[in-house]
C-alpha cells in the first residue's frame, strides 16, 4: 500500500511540476524573447526598436494600419474627410472609446499628442512638421490643418496617441528628461504595460476597454534574456513562443530546428556605418577625429569597404548588399544610385593621395598636418552581427591607410555618445559607429528626414546637414505625383551618397521565428501575402490575431514549454517512481540554467 501511495504521490507531483502554473489558473501567455529592453517606455524619448514593438501594442495612432496592405485603417478615428486643397483633414473619433482606465478618448488627447508629444520627443516631430494647427470644437472631432498638403496625414501620421489626463500631468522639461511612466501604462491597444521588471521582463495585459476583437491571448511577456543565443536557446527549449528579430547567424540554424518555423521578410531596414559630421554651429562641444569630416576620407572608406563580402560574412547572407540611403523596398521611389562606391582600392588610395593623406613610411596609417586617420567605431555589444561587421570594416580599411578601432559598448553607452547633450546643444562624442535603421513601411519620408538639418537634436545620429538637401525633403513631402516625388528623391539620395553622411552596409531582411506547437500558423501580413508575422513595429492587428495551438489552445497555452504530450509522458514516466525523480531532476537543471518567470 506505502508503495502504491509513494507511485501515486509521485504520478500527482509529476503532473503538478509539469502542468505550468498558467496552465493551472487557466491564463494563456504569448511569450516573446529579446536580448535588450527599453529604456523608459517613454515615447518622448526612447528610441530603441523594443520601445516600438510595447508602443504598437499599448496605444492606437490617429490612423490606424491595415495588416493587409497597410493602407489606413481606424484608429482612434473612425472616419476622416480631406478638403479640396488637400490642407485641411476632418476626423471623427469612435464615440464611447475609453482608455484603459475607464476614462473616455476625446479630442484632446488627440490635440495634445500632436501638439505637445510629437514635436517635443525625440522620433516623431517629422510627422508633424507641416501641422500649423489641431482644432477641437467638439469630444469627438479633430480638425488638422497643414502648411501644404501632406500624404502622411492620412495613412502615414505615426504619431501614438497618448491620453492627455496622465501625460498632461508632467512638465515638458521632466518629459524631455528622465520621465519614466510607470506601470499600469494607460493605452488604447489591446494590451497595456501592467509590469516592469528591469532586466527581466516586461508584462502586458489585456485592456478592458480594447475597441477591437478580444485577443486569445491573456497576457503578452516580453522576456529578457540578455544576448541572441539565449534568445535562440530559449526559444528551442520552448520557454517562449515567438522571437520577433532572429539574428543573422542564427537563422539558418533556426530553419533546420524542430517544432521551430523560421520566417524571413523584406523589410525597410538597414545597416550603416556612421560618420559624425555636426558642425561648430549645431554642436559647439561635440568630440570626434576632424579627419572624418573630410569628404575624401569618407568617399576612400566607401570605396575600401566590401558590402557584398559583409553581407556574406557578417549578415551570414541573409540581408542584401546596401546602395545608398533608401532600400529598393521602396519599389516606387528606389533607383540604384549612379555613384554606388563599387569596391575599389586602388580608387580609395587615389582619393586620399589627391586629399594629401599621406601613408607613413611603414605603410600604416595616413596622416596629414598633425591629424591621423584613426578613428573610434563604436558597436552595440548585443548585436555580433553588427560586431563583424565593424570587424570586417577595420580589416578592409587598413590596407587604405585608415585604422578604425573597434569599441564594444552596451545599447545604452552607445546612445549616450550620440546624444548627449551640453548647454542645450547636442553633443556627440565619436568618430563612427555601426547601428541601423527602420524605415516607415509605407513610406520613406522617416528615412529622407534623418540626415535633414531640422532632425539635429532628434532623430539625427550623423548630424549631417545641407541646405540643398533640406529644401528637397520639404519639396517631397508636399508632393503627390508618384513620378515627380520619385525625380526629388532620387536628387536627394544622389546628395547623399557624395557627401557620405552614412555608408549603407546592408539592407536587412525582417527574420522572426516561432514555435509551431504553441502557434497557430500565423498569417504573412504588413503586408499580405509575404510580410512579417508581428507587422513588427506597425501596429498590433497581426499580434491580436495570433492563437495558441493544439493542445495549448484547449488547456490553457502559453505554458512554460510543456503540452498536453509532454504531461502524459511524464504521467507514464511517473509509474516507476526513480523514473520520475530522475525525469524532474532533469527538468529542474535546465530550469536553472534559463531564465524563470512566473506566471
Amino acid at each position: 500500500m506505502r508503495a502504491r501511495a509513494l507511485v501515486a504521490l509521485a504520478i500527482v507531483w509529476a503532473i503538478a511540476a509539469a502542468a505550468p502554473a498558467s496552465a493551472q489558473e487557466g491564463k494563456k501567455v504569448l511569450r516573446m524573447g529579446w536580448a535588450q529592453e527599453p529604456q523608459t517606455l517613454s515615447p518622448f524619448i526612447d528610441q530603441d526598436e523594443e520601445d516600438f514593438r510595447v508602443w504598437s501594442i499599448n496605444y492606437d495612432l490617429l490612423v490606424n494600419f491595415s495588416p493587409k496592405d497597410l493602407g489606413p485603417t481606424p484608429g482612434v478615428a473612425e472616419s476622416w474627410k480631406i478638403s479640396p486643397d488637400k490642407k485641411t483633414v476632418t476626423f471623427k473619433l469612435f464615440e464611447g472609446h475609453k482608455w484603459s482606465d475607464g476614462q473616455p478618448i476625446t479630442s484632446k488627447d488627440v490635440k495634445y499628442s500632436l501638439e505637445t508629444f510629437a514635436p517635443n520627443s525625440l522620433l516623431f516631430p517629422s510627422y508633424v512638421e507641416n501641422v500649423t494647427s489641431v482644432e477641437t470644437p467638439d469630444d469627438l472631432t479633430v480638425i488638422v490643418k497643414t502648411k501644404q498638403p501632406d500624404a502622411r496625414i492620412v495613412g502615414g501620421l505615426f504619431v501614438y496617441i497618448l491620453p492627455e489626463h496622465v501625460w498632461g500631468k508632467q512638465s515638458l522639461k521632466s518629459l524631455k528628461g528622465s520621465f519614466r511612466p510607470k506601470p499600469p501604462i494607460v493605452g488604447s491597444g489591446p494590451y497595456v504595460v501592467s509590469a516592469v521588471e528591469r532586466g527581466r521582463l516586461i508584462r502586458m495585459t489585456r485592456n478592458p476597454n480594447f475597441r477591437g476583437k478580444k485577443p486569445a491571448f491573456d497576457e503578452v511577456q516580453w522576456i529578457k534574456y540578455g544576448n541572441d543565443d539565449a534568445v535562440e536557446r530559449a526559444l528551442t527549449l520552448g520557454e517562449i513562443d515567438l522571437v520577433p528579430e532572429v539574428q543573422q547567424a542564427t537563422f539558418a540554424r533556426l530553419k533546420k530546428a524542430r517544432n521551430i518555423e523560421a520566417v524571413s521578410s523584406t523589410s525597410p531596414s538597414f545597416t550603416q556605418l556612421t560618420f559624425n559630421l555636426c558642425n561648430e554651429e549645431n554642436c559647439p562641444d561635440a568630440k570626434f577625429n576632424p579627419a572624418v569630416q573630410d569628404v575624401k576620407v569618407r568617399q576612400a572608406v566607401a570605396y575600401a569597404i566590401d558590402r557584398k563580402r559583409i553581407n556574406e560574412i557578417a549578415s551570414r547572407g541573409t540581408a542584401f548588399e546596401g546602395h545608398g540611403l533608401l532600400p529598393d523596398y521602396y519599389k516606387a521611389f528606389y533607383t540604384q544610385p549612379s555613384e554606388d562606391y563599387a569596391l575599389d582600392v586602388d580608387r580609395a588610395n587615389q582619393l586620399l593621395d589627391e586629399a594629401g593623406w599621406e601613408p607613413n613610411d611603414d605603410g600604416g596609417v595616413r596622416a596629414k598636418g598633425g591629424q591621423k586617420l584613426s578613428f573610434d567605431l563604436f558597436v552595440r555589444s548585443e548585436s555580433p552581427a553588427n560586431i563583424q561587421a565593424a570587424r570586417l570594416v577595420r580589416e578592409m580599411t587598413a590596407p587604405i591607410g585608415v585604422d578604425f578601432k573597434v569599441q564594444v559598448v552596451s545599447v545604452d553607452k552607445l546612445t549616450e555618445l550620440t546624444t548627449q547633450q551640453v548647454k542645450g546643444k547636442i553633443a556627440p562624442d565619436f568618430d563612427t559607429f555601426i547601428w541601423g535603421w527602420g524605415g516607415d513601411p509605407y513610406d520613406p519620408g522617416l528615412l529622407l528626414n534623418l540626415i535633414t538639418t531640422k532632425a539635429i537634436g532628434g532623430s539625427s545620429d550623423a548630424f549631417y546637414s545641407n541646405p540643398e538637401y533640406d529644401r528637397l525633403y520639404d519639396q517631397q513631402s508636399g508632393e503627390f505625383d508618384e513620378a515627380k516625388r520619385k525625380e526629388i528623391v532620387g536628387q536627394m539620395i544622389a546628395l547623399a551618397q557624395r557627401d557620405l553622411p552614412y555608408i549603407v552596409l546592408t539592407v536587412d531582411s525582417a527574420l522572426q521565428a516561432y514555435r509551431t506547437d504553441k502557434l497557430a500558423k500565423p498569417k504573412r501580413v504588413c503586408p499580405e501575402p509575404d510580410g512579417d508575422i508581428t507587422c513588427d513595429q506597425v501596429g498590433y492587428a497581426s499580434i491580436t490575431a495570433l492563437a495558441p495551438a493544439g493542445a495549448a489552445a484547449t488547456g490553457g497555452g502559453g505554458d512554460d514549454g510543456g503540452s498536453g504530450l509532454m504531461i502524459v509522458l511524464i504521467v507514464l514516466a511517473a509509474l516507476a517512481v526513480i523514473g520520475v525523480v530522475v525525469v524532474l531532476l532533469r527538468r529542474r537543471r535546465a530550469g536553472r540554467e534559463a531564465v524563470e518567470l512566473e506566471q
